[in-house]
């Protein structure tokens, strides 16, 4: 802090007051003026304890960035310990309501053609989970259908399933379900490919307006 110099009229930075001749207060770094010794002393507590509290924001915030990438670390890792079966089941669900509640809303069962909205539908496979596991999530291998008639006491009715099939997809189509496919681990190799796919059915489902059950 040197003596200002000069009749110049200046503002103090600590009190305020104005037009103060230079020649009468202090130049702190050659260029923040004030007006008095305690100004001065004001000022430089005032740019003391913002640097403490800039310091303590700082402190703060590399904590909470460390406590949340602590808990992704321990998310991932609990993620990573579900078996497959776990994410499979969680997708096939995503999968089947989407199916049920909005492509097939409003349509009758594939296979026997009731549209009785008292009984309850599933989303049934023509080529079932355990025959094909790999077709499990083909949308053109899962359609709205009655639970108790068709999917349960008649084992899908693959019969008429095929003839379903064959007229809204073809007949080139209905082939290409029964014939060979890329095994399910080949499209899914890990538990983050599950995810991102449950990820993109709940969007589905939101915009639809309906709440995804898990």
């Amino acid at each position: 802090m040197i003596k200002g110099t000069g009749n110049r009229k200046r503002t103090c930075k600590s009190c305020g007051k104005s037009k103060i001749p230079a020649s009468n207060g202090y130049l702190i770094a050659n260029i923040t003026f004030v007006c008095s010794f305690e100004c001065a002393c004001q000022l430089g507590n005032k740019a003391l304890e913002k640097r403490r509290s800039d310091e303590r924001k700082k402190a703060v915030r590399r904590l909470k960035e460390s406590e949340k990438a602590a808990k992704k670390q321990r998310t991932e890792r609990r993620k990573g310990i579900q078996p497959i079966k776990y994410w499979q089941d969680k997708l096939q669900r995503l999968v089947n309501q989407w199916v049920v509640h909005v492509r097939d809303v409003g349509k009758p069962c594939c296979t026997c053609g009731t549209d009785s909205p008292s009984i309850k539908y599933d989303a049934g496979h023509y080529r079932t989970r355990a025959a094909a596991p790999e077709l499990r999530y083909e949308l053109t291998n899962i359609h709205k259908q009655c639970s108790v008639r068709c999917n349960v006491h008649g084992s899908g009715m693959r019969k008429e399933y095929q003839g379903f099939i064959e007229h809204h997809y073809g007949k080139g189509h209905l082939e290409w379900l029964d014939g060979v496919h890329p095994a399910l681990k080949d499209t899914f190799p890990d538990w983050q490919a599950y995810e991102a796919e449950i990820f993109k059915y709940r969007e589905k489902l939101r915009l639809a307006n309906v709440t995804p059950c898990v």
